[in-house]
């Protein structure tokens, strides 16, 4: 019938400020006991004490799962010594299916696009996945499916998502479930994220990183490595002033041309604005899952785009993550526990 039962009220899985614990348990070749150092409780308690409210952790499946599909057991530990200690001290966790054997973000070509056997194994893994999870509340832990997909077109990710999220409410009706955008996450592919009907469990997650010139200036895995410009960059504004475009190369003037107009609090907003809407229509909340900034552009300027991003993301009700802890994007020590090494960067995420 029509009356409203307890199936029918969203799980309050409630979130606002959050950071990844990047190249732990996924893009990191350490494998052996020294991961117990890189985050551990005092990090949890730094976090919590600070005022943020989740973490988002992404594990990559080699280190989750052995060749042959079965569990790497130091992982699955160091997973539950993680997920109790975050719920301890009121953190909520997503964890996030980051890289796949089959597939990377950074490789449009991923075997899990081609191969049904890979698509078959993605689900079997979320089943095995959710057999160590489901014993955590609804309340606290959510599951995200993969990171950055780099689906051939957003419906074969979309679907692929349907299959995944079908398989894990036979067992978990309330449990949340992040579905991200194809094209690694974009704002403008949210809108092709296919919601199964009625299900109000379901959050939507992009991640923005834009302009990249800005947020990745020289970063060694992009193309932008080769800059160097004579004079600083300029956000809120055009970012490349014209008197320093002009001198550039043409190799240079080819990387930064996409990049080179005006940048601003109300550019990002037009960016976001499909996503947002979207969002609205479904009745769904938006997770602004990742979004970070190298030092190399010059504090001042990083600090800048930061503060514009978070602002936006609370005038719109949407959490958000950094990435990342303690890493390059971050703020802290991965080595020295409890130590801040950028207090104004963490400052402008927990205001």
């Amino acid at each position: 019938g029509t009356s409203c039962s307890s199936e029918d009220k969203p799980t309050e899985f409630e979130f606002q400020k959050g950071v990844n614990i990047g190249n732990w348990l996924s893009q990191s070749d350490i494998m052996d006991e020294r991961r117990l150092q890189i985050f551990t409780e005092q990090d949890i308690e730094l976090l919590a004490d600070n005022g943020f409210d989740h973490i988002r952790l992404p594990v990559d499946e080699v280190q989750l799962f052995n060749e042959d599909m079965t569990l790497n057991e130091s992982t699955v530990q160091i997973l539950h010594h993680t997920i109790n200690a975050c719920l301890k001290h009121d953190l909520k966790v997503i964890f996030d299916l980051h890289i796949l054997r089959a597939h990377h973000f950074l490789d449009e070509h991923a075997a899990l696009w081609s191969s049904p056997a890979e698509q078959d194994k993605l689900v079997e893994m979320w089943k095995v996945i959710q057999g160590l999870l489901r014993q955590y509340p609804v309340t606290d832990v959510a599951y995200e499916l993969l990171n950055e997909a780099v689906a051939p077109t957003d419906e074969q990710w979309a679907n692929l998502m349907l299959r995944i999220v079908e398989m894990i409410r036979q067992t978990e009706k309330e449990r949340v479930i992040v579905l991200g955008a194809n094209m690694q996450n974009t704002a403008s592919h949210v809108k092709n994220i296919k919601v199964p009907e009625g299900d109000k469990n379901i959050i939507l997650s992009f991640h923005f990183y834009e302009p990249l010139l800005l947020t990745h200036y020289q970063a060694s895995w992009t193309p932008l490595r080769i800059l160097h410009f004579d004079g600083s960059m300029q956000y809120p504004g055009q970012l490349i002033p014209d008197e320093v475009y002009n001198k550039l190369s043409g190799e240079e003037k080819a990387v930064v041309e996409p990049y080179h107009h005006s940048y601003n609090r109300e550019w990002i907003l037009q960016v976001w604005s499909e996503a947002i809407a979207y969002a609205k229509a479904k009745g769904l909340k938006l997770y602004l899952g990742e979004f970070g900034c190298l030092v190399n552009c010059g504090e001042h300027l990083r600090l800048a785009w930061l503060k514009d991003v978070v602002d936006l993301a609370r005038q719109n009700d949407i959490p958000y993550s950094l990435w990342e802890y303690n890493g390059q994007f971050g703020f802290a020590n991965r080595w020295k526990k409890g130590e801040i090494t950028n207090q104004a960067l963490m400052d402008v995420l927990i205001k």
